[in-house]
């Protein structure tokens, strides 16, 4: 499994210009230590999901930790699990760590959090759950989240932020929101105060932020 992750993850990247080497676990920037990517997948139990675990080291000390749910045992679940990445994540990741950007696959938006300024890459809202499920994400969605940020004590250096956003049913929802891998009470207030569309079936949106000091 790990060839197929770290196969995959080189054709993603050299699609877009980028060139990553194998050394044992990690890919590795072209040149240099940093960025580095690594993959691990964790099979579900009884045929349930499994879990991509994805690590972008940035420095010796930030690390940039997410994880991809895939439907399907072994390599399939794996495949689904990537192809998440690559719709989410993927693009904000490539233009924050690596300097690579496409406004036709995120948004770019400049915001000031205290006493810096940030670029903000902003991939999609992405959507899994019933094909019926509500895809409309609602105006206030992102600007909710931008206040959220404008008001955070952040550094000047690169964050991240991952927002989920689940619809259970029956009005039941989950939310979570992530501040540099760690749960942000704010930004979990701004998400749950929006109207996100109610179904009566679960779908969960996903949405991945990276926040880049401007020179």
């Amino acid at each position: 499994m790990d060839r197929l992750i770290q196969n995959t993850l080189i054709d993603l990247f050299a699609e877009h210009g980028v060139a990553l080497e194998p050394d044992e676990d990690w890919l590795l920037t072209e040149g240099d230590d940093y960025p580095a990517l690594r993959g691990i997948w964790h099979e579900g139990k009884d045929g349930g999901m499994g879990r991509l675990d994805l690590d972008i080291v940035l420095d010796e000390e930030r690390t940039i930790e997410e994880s991809f749910g895939g439907v399907g045992g072994g390599k399939a679940g794996c495949r689904d699990a990537l192809d998440s990445f690559a719709r989410n994540d993927f693009h904000v990741v490539l233009a924050a760590c690596w300097h690579t950007v496409n406004k036709d696959k995120l948004a770019v938006h400049e915001l000031t959090a205290g006493m810096h300024r940030f670029n903000a890459y902003i991939g999609d809202f992405t959507l899994r759950g019933e094909k019926d499920a509500p895809m409309e994400i609602p105006e206030d969605g992102l600007s909710a989240l931008e206040a959220a940020i404008s008001t955070a004590p952040l550094t000047n250096d690169v964050h991240w932020i991952r927002v989920f956003y689940g619809n259970v049913g029956d009005g039941k929802t989950q939310v979570e929101v992530l501040l540099d891998n760690e749960p942000w009470a704010a930004g979990h207030k701004a998400v749950a105060s929006v109207d996100w569309p109610q179904h009566d079936r679960y779908y969960s949106l996903r949405n991945f932020i990276a926040l880049v000091p401007v020179d």
